[in-house]
């Protein structure tokens, strides 16, 4: 029997053999990732309202499900990225925890704010933490669920290495 680490590297493999196949074709969408560890940034809305009339990014990686971020960002039509925590994890193995994260993360700012993807974890191959690795197939499959139960079937459930992996 496979084991968790073999299962999720056949997961990645397959799904950057799908991410090349699905970009062979044209687009011009372009994404950047928005930090706020920092000091002195603008408010959340000073930043969406940037950059949606004075650039073309029109897709935000967030690492949290911060309320105030994704209030901002609500009718902008700039996709979102929300990122679970990869302390998070280990607790949305089961489908209640992911339903209560779906319940409080996505469902009260949607379909205002243009989720497309659920970020779980950040990098959790690098961290060599066994732990994690061994929870985060768990946890995409119920976060999956949660999405499919709640009829957001839209959004898609990742996991971000680095490719140093």
């Amino acid at each position: 029997m496979a084991t968790p680490y073999r299962l999720l590297l056949l997961l990645l493999s397959t799904s950057n053999l799908f991410l090349q196949l699905s970009s062979s074709a044209t687009t011009n969408k372009i994404g950047v990732n928005y930090g706020t560890i920092a000091d002195n940034l603008p408010p959340p809305s000073t930043v969406a309202s940037f950059l949606k009339t004075q650039t073309t990014i029109d897709r935000i990686k967030l690492f949290d499900a911060n309320p105030d971020i994704l209030r901002a960002f609500a009718n902008t039509n700039i996709s979102v990225t929300v990122t679970v925590a990869n302390s998070d994890i280990p607790s949305l193995t089961k489908l209640p925890s992911a339903q209560s994260w779906i319940t409080t993360n996505i469902l009260p700012f949607h379909p205002e704010t243009a989720f497309n993807r659920i970020a779980v974890g950040n990098e959790i191959l690098a961290t060599s933490d066994k732990n994690l690795i061994a929870h985060i197939l768990p946890a995409m499959k119920a976060l999956h669920q949660a999405l499919t139960l709640s009829n957001l079937t839209h959004i898609q459930v990742v996991s971000p290495n680095s490719l140093g992996i």
